[in-house]
């Protein structure tokens, strides 16, 4: 159902609080071993949720938006003014914290990939190289398709 007056679909609050516990689920049963093989191992399927969510609501909130670089960049601009402060600062923080007291030493070349959405190697898909944020791999992807 769409919410006329904020231009919200409602049923997507749904599907993503579904998303999010089949998310949590599989992380957690990363730490109960009893539950290694169990349904809870399928809950990544949350992440494909997320993709198909942020595809439609990239068709959906772009509609009326023309069909020209500056539409494409208005877009691109107002997605990363979304996103891009707080995934920077955290990154940043997350560099500094781990190349300050050792716990793992990243290079400037991981920083400027991470920074830019871009994956760290050629392997280990999905992630192929988990971004200093590691969760950051999902907007790699988010921006790769955008």
């Amino acid at each position: 159902m769409i919410n006329n007056n904020k231009n919200k679909i409602e049923a997507l609050d749904g599907l993503r609080g579904i998303a999010v516990i089949a998310v949590v689920l599989y992380h957690y049963s990363w730490f109960v071993h009893p539950l290694e093989l169990s349904f809870l191992r399928r809950g990544y399927i949350g992440v494909d949720i997320f993709f198909i969510i942020s595809g439609f609501l990239a068709c959906y909130t772009t509609k009326n938006y023309g069909l020209s670089i500056k539409s494409a960049i208005k877009y691109l601009c107002l997605r990363l003014v979304r996103v891009y402060p707080a995934y920077f600062i955290v990154t940043i923080i997350v560099f500094s914290i781990n190349n300050i007291f050792s716990l793992s030493s990243y290079e400037f070349s991981a920083l400027a990939k991470s920074l830019l959405f871009m994956p760290q190697s050629r392997l280990n898909p999905p992630s192929y190289g988990e971004p200093i944020l590691n969760v950051g791999w999902t907007l790699n992807y988010e921006f790769f398709f955008t």
